[in-house]
């Protein structure tokens, strides 16, 4: 009779019966005396460890530990489930939720179970799947898009489109979206800004009220609610809001404030300076403004290399912005402007000889602050006691004065800078005694007879009449 093993030999023997029987399947030539010796002691048999041939061939081929599911390379997307509800057939699948990281479940009809089979159903739901974008590859981004909030997606926008713009646009649209755009939709998604909210911030903005530096309180000009919602539509993207039909306020028609001829020749003439040098620049500067039409920055931004006197002319070549020098407003912008023999001797004893650096500067050399040019023209109207207009009734005036002398309006264009004869139009203004000569030059009315009045009786009774009613009686 065999011996009997031990606890411990049983364990081992067990692991070695268990690991040379997978052994003989995978490999079938391995040699059997190995099983025999295993075999030997009775308690192993005893504890069932030996497993049976079919057991050991149902056995696969030992692999490496990995990560149990789906690869993702291999997924194409959820197909979703059909399923019967009542005498329906439903579609169950699962959808992702902006600023949620847990998905929702969705449950939709897809037809009742008597005329429809489950394979028509399951093609049905893969046919909803496929129209609302669930499978696509730019599903997620689309998500996290809608969950983009206005704070997000306004400092992106400032950083990558508002930087292109010219420096006066940067300071204009991010002032709007500082003080009024960001208080109001920061927090919100971007995907929640909709037509009834934008237009109750129109409401909003025409009742705001806003105190000027002298302390008087104003209300919001109807003329900058537009410019607040531009650059509001310029954030969001067209695709938000080319379906909204927005009521603006109405903006009311304000002539705008225009320097005539004889007002312009009043101000040069009054410009003074605190000796005779500052004098003649300051009534060349103003001289400069009424006799080309140029705007302010422009002038600022001449230099002596862009003056052409002996043939009268001046290049245009850059303008002035907050002291620095920047492009011109357009392409048009950049011309030759011909001016008359006075303006041009007027700069000759400006420069005094001068062959480099600005036309017009401060004693520092640094360029003329739009600011202050203004104050020092409020205070010669003032002394003249005129009303009140900036830097931009000059070249208003020198259009007026253009139109009203028949020149051509391409000429007037090319001088001006405009990039569109329209905008010749909004710039000419014409006085009421300019209309009134007009209008008796024009004589349509020369040829008609006069018409002579005749005396007028009062339709009284006859005096006969009187006494053959008074003799009746």
């Amino acid at each position: 009779m065999a011996a009997k093993c031990s606890s411990r030999e049983i364990k081992g023997g067990a692991e070695n019966v268990t690991s040379n029987l997978l052994s003989a399947c995978v490999d079938p030539t391995l040699n059997k005396s190995v099983l025999t010796r295993n075999l030997a002691c009775p308690e192993i048999l005893d504890h069932n460890i030996l497993p049976s041939r079919q057991q050991a061939a149902s056995v696969a081929t030992a692999t490496p530990d990995r990560k149990r599911g789906k690869s993702m390379s291999r997924r194409s997307g959820q197909a979703g489930t059909v399923v019967k509800k009542g005498k329906m057939w439903c579609g169950r699948y699962r959808e992702d939720v902006s600023g949620q990281d847990q998905r929702r479940h969705l449950c939709v009809p897809l037809g009742p179970i008597k005329t429809m089979t489950k394979a028509e159903a399951k093609r049905k739901l893969r046919s909803i799947l496929e129209s609302r974008g669930v499978n696509a590859a730019d599903y997620l981004e689309r998500v996290n898009q809608h969950a983009r909030t206005f704070a997000q997606e306004a400092e992106w926008w400032r950083q990558n489109c508002l930087s292109l713009f010219k420096p006066s646009t940067q300071d204009k649209m991010g002032s709007h979206l500082d003080k009024y755009l960001s208080p109001r939709f920061g927090t919100l998604p971007v995907s929640s800004i909709d037509e009834r909210l934008v237009q109750q911030f129109i409401a909003d903005l025409s009742r705001t009220e806003y105190k000027t530096p002298n302390g008087a309180v104003k209300v919001l000009s109807p003329s900058t609610i537009p410019n607040i919602i531009t650059v509001l539509k310029l954030i969001v993207g067209k695709k938000i809001w080319r379906d909204w039909n927005l009521r603006l306020p109405e903006i009311p028609f304000n002539e705008q404030r225009y320097f005539t001829t004889d007002e312009m020749v009043q101000i040069i003439n009054a410009a003074k300076g605190q000796n005779a040098a500052e004098t003649l620049q300051w009534r060349t500067l103003f001289a400069s403004l009424a006799g080309t039409g140029l705007r302010c920055g422009e002038v600022f931004g001449l230099h002596v290399a862009d003056l052409d006197l002996n043939n009268r002319r001046i290049h245009v070549r850059r303008s002035v912005y907050q002291q620095n020098e920047v492009s011109v407003k357009t392409k048009k912008g950049y011309r030759v402007v011909h001016v008359e023999a006075m303006l041009a001797e007027m700069l000759r004893q400006h420069l005094g000889g001068r062959t480099s650096g600005r036309v017009f500067q401060t004693r520092n050399g640094t360029p003329f602050s739009k600011d202050n040019v203004r104050r020092k023209l409020h205070f010669i109207l003032d002394s003249l006691r005129m009303k009140h207009g900036g830097l931009h009734a000059f070249r208003h005036g020198r259009v007026s004065f253009l139109r009203k002398n028949g020149v051509a309006d391409k000429i007037i264009n090319d001088w001006i800078g405009h990039s569109t004869l329209r905008m010749a139009d909004l710039y000419t203004h014409f006085e009421d005694a300019d209309q009134q000569h007009v209008a008796n030059d024009l004589g349509a009315l020369k040829g008609v007879c006069r018409l002579v009045p005749s005396v007028i009786v009062p339709n009284v009774p006859k005096s006969s009449q009187v006494a053959g009613k008074g003799e009746a009686a």
